[in-house]
């Protein structure tokens, strides 16, 4: 338990910062090239091919006079690395060539690592490509607001791609610690049903909500007490993308300091007058985390 409080104190969200620590897959190198970010992974690509290079030419300067072409009949440093990239490549200029069975024996050790290092690093570079991915924008703040007479949790999201999503689902967990009665810590994840938690297309907006009634694991549970708890919202969404037919995820989780309580969203959508007399509806973006003050009766409780 302390653990895991020592975690969300230094990340703040735990459940949202995981995905970001790439570090941890130091251990399985394929979980790590597909966690890294771009230029880390592009960095990661350039690091380890200099490596190579440089361990085969200083390997090649074990037998200098084993190479012809050189500028001096033996082979430099800078000569021994531009011929391993050579061979690495598989190149060959010509200019520089193996004579001697040692330097011949690692040209052929280093054009097998180089099939190995290409086939590898080919198929990292097309996974992480071909790697669907969600950019799914949720709200800065979950809130909860009355609505029709209950409270009611409430936050968004919102599909910042335009295009549809197939199959769309949304669920939500209340995160809390949990001290069963013979002393055990445990991290508990208890679902929290929303009025709609999945569509057949998502495209623009989605608002879920909650509504704390008696079947509620936020009922009867006032501010200071989820505060006690160490409560966090946490929310996940899938579906697949019509594009590229392809399933996506995506996640959030919102601690205690950033759910409004007594606050609800504005509006999105804007009406506006056209000259033949329609109406036009038109989606105001600026107002997707704006939110005003709903009295939440009574203040500092959730109970109905």
């Amino acid at each position: 338990m302390a653990r895991v409080q020592h975690l969300r104190r230094k990340h703040g969200l735990l459940t949202a910062q995981e995905s970001q620590r790439w570090w941890r897959h130091w251990r399985e190198p394929y979980l790590l090239a597909l966690s890294l970010s771009w230029p880390l992974f592009l960095g990661l690509l350039a690091l380890v091919y200099l490596a190579i290079n440089l361990l085969f030419a200083s390997l090649y300067l074990a037998d200098p006079a084993g190479l012809a072409g050189t500028a001096a009949g033996r082979a430099s440093f800078a000569e021994a690395f531009f011929f391993s990239v050579q061979t690495l490549g598989s190149i060959g200029y010509g200019a520089l060539h193996p004579v001697s069975l040692y330097v011949n024996l690692l040209v052929v050790a280093e054009s097998f690592s180089g099939l190995l290092f290409i086939a590898l690093s080919t198929g990292l570079v097309f996974a992480r490509f071909s790697r669907s991915s969600a950019r799914i924008r949720f709200s800065k703040l979950a809130v909860v607001h009355r609505y029709n007479g209950l409270p009611t949790l409430s936050f968004r999201l919102a599909n910042e791609r335009g295009n549809n999503i197939l199959e769309a689902r949304v669920r939500a967990y209340l995160s809390l610690d949990e001290i069963s009665h013979e002393g055990h810590h445990m991290r508990r994840l208890l679902p929290l049903p929303l009025e709609r938690d999945q569509g057949i297309a998502f495209l623009l907006v989605w608002t879920a909500q909650h509504r704390i009634d008696a079947s509620s694991p936020l009922h009867g549970l006032s501010v200071e007490a989820l505060e006690r708890l160490n409560a966090e919202l946490v929310v996940s969404f899938s579906g697949v993308d019509e594009t590229i037919e392809r399933p996506i995820h995506s996640r959030c989780s919102w601690p205690m300091s950033r759910i409004g309580f007594g606050l609800c969203f504005l509006d999105m959508v804007e009406v506006e007058q056209v000259k033949d007399g329609d109406d036009r509806h038109r989606i105001d973006w600026s107002a997707f985390d704006r939110t005003r003050n709903c009295p939440l009766k009574p203040a500092a409780s959730l109970r109905s």
